[in-house]
């Protein structure tokens, strides 16, 4: 079984929750940069909400997915090789750290079906934590062993070897995960791969 990240992995989208991010900010009195945001990129947004604003994360967090859906998910573009998901054995499944009503609507808009979606905020702990693979595991019935994970992130990686799961990392023009974990620059190479 084949899982996929979303922001960074399947669709360029960092950018615009980054801006999300500091515009939600913004409006509740607190100025941040966007080089600030940038590296909580990743983690569950409720763990980013608490990270930026302690105090009021569920209120920043709700306002960033707000602001994302009405002035952001227009930035959103999936990456060239987006298609070759579709060319994949089935099931398939997202695991993201977004909140899965972000996942869900970033996938409608850019017509990618899935069968199964796992949102930052749907899990008792999100990536780097086994917890949304262990979920997906009960829910398709499918051991984590059995699953190929593809993300960009460490997060994504140490999530994979929490679970038992095998961790390849996806190069999108920047410098790929660290360590020893295996690394493809386009998603076309897992066709044909064993998963």
């Amino acid at each position: 079984m084949y899982v996929f990240d979303l922001d960074g992995t399947l669709v360029d989208s960092v950018d615009a929750h980054v801006k999300a991010w500091v515009e939600a900010l913004a409006a509740l009195g607190v100025n941040a940069r966007e080089e600030e945001v940038r590296p909580l990129m990743g983690l569950p947004a409720g763990e980013i909400a608490r990270r930026l604003l302690p105090g009021r994360a569920k209120e920043l967090a709700d306002l960033k997915v707000r602001l994302f859906l009405e002035k952001y998910i227009n930035y959103v573009k999936p990456y060239d090789d987006v298609g070759a998901v579709e060319l994949l054995p089935r099931p398939i499944a997202v695991v993201t750290s977004s909140s899965g009503v972000l996942a869900r609507a970033i996938l409608k808009r850019i017509g990618l079906g899935v069968d199964y979606v796992i949102g930052g905020d749907e899990v008792p702990r999100g990536k780097p934590n086994p917890d949304p693979l262990y979920l997906l595991s009960s829910m398709a019935g499918v051991p984590p062993r059995l699953m190929v994970v593809v993300g960009d992130s460490e997060y994504d990686v140490e999530m994979a070897r929490a679970a038992g799961a095998r961790p390849i990392c996806i190069a999108r023009g920047r410098e790929p995960c660290r360590g020893d974990v295996e690394v493809v620059t386009t998603l076309y190479a897992l066709i044909g791969a064993r998963g």
